[in-house]
């Protein structure tokens, strides 16, 4: 089985150091452009290649998220593993080295390891009418591909570019600049998914003579209903169905 085939949501997985202040921000930051409850979204985790388990986040990470809405306090720390990057259909880190040490740990998770800021420049050309939609799976592998071929195309930039520094050092400041960072790096592809999993492909339903009944001409009736040909009634609905597929059933973390 391909890990394409694999069952289950599709993931994401953040990657820093400690899983304490760059991938934990990433792994909420990211999620939220996903609607709580939503069943077409990806899991979202993060992990830390020095992580220490069981560790809430920084101090002025959580009140960053919670300045934005968003309530940390279930937040532990863990440390990547090899079943952690396995377990993911596409792993965002934090900066090079850390990319170097999750395919160091997985090679064939190469197509699908990426900076933060890497994967937000070279999913910058893919836009919504590009992406399958209706479903997580097929929508975030299209954009893990587009990636792939835009590295390979050969779009690079200085290195340091698609690093992300580690505000631990420095204070408050420095995490509002790192939260910025990861926006500016992941706003355009997560929130491109998270419009491509909630798009329906709307189509007239097929006309079905036998079930019409009689005077049954696709017009609006007396009680505002409409026939099978898919015409609007007063009530603005529409007799038309969804073609996109059952949900993935998916839930971010956080």
């Amino acid at each position: 089985m391909s890990h394409q085939d694999r069952p289950g949501p599709w993931t994401v997985l953040m990657v820093c150091t400690g899983n304490l202040c760059r991938s934990p921000l990433a792994e909420y930051l990211a999620a939220a452009h996903f609607p709580p409850g939503a069943a077409r979204r990806p899991l979202i985790r993060s992990a830390g290649v020095l992580a220490h388990p069981d560790e809430p986040m920084h101090p002025h990470a959580a009140a960053l998220l919670r300045a934005r809405g968003t309530e940390p306090d279930a937040f532990r720390s863990r440390r990547l593993t090899k079943e952690l990057v396995d377990g993911s259909d596409l792993v965002l880190c934090a900066t090079r080295q850390h990319r170097s040490t999750v395919v160091g740990l997985v090679p064939r998770a190469l197509r699908r390891t990426y900076t933060m800021r890497e994967f937000g420049r070279l999913t910058s050309a893919v836009r919504l009418a590009d992406l399958p939609t209706g479903q997580v799976r097929p929508a975030g592998e299209f954009l893990t591909a587009a990636a792939w071929r835009a590295r390979a195309a050969g779009r690079v930039v200085p290195v340091a570019v698609d690093d992300l520094t580690d505000p631990i050092e420095e204070g408050r400041a420095g995490f509002e600049t790192c939260a910025a960072v990861i926006n500016d790096a992941l706003s355009g592809p997560m929130s491109l998914l998270a419009r491509a999993c909630q798009a329906w492909r709307a189509v007239p339903r097929p006309r079905q003579p036998l079930d019409r009944g009689p005077g049954a001409t696709g017009h609006t009736d007396v009680a505002g209903h409409t026939d099978l040909a898919g015409h609007t009634d007063v009530a603005g609905h529409t007799d038309v169905v969804s073609h996109a597929a059952g949900p993935d059933g998916g839930q971010a973390s956080g």
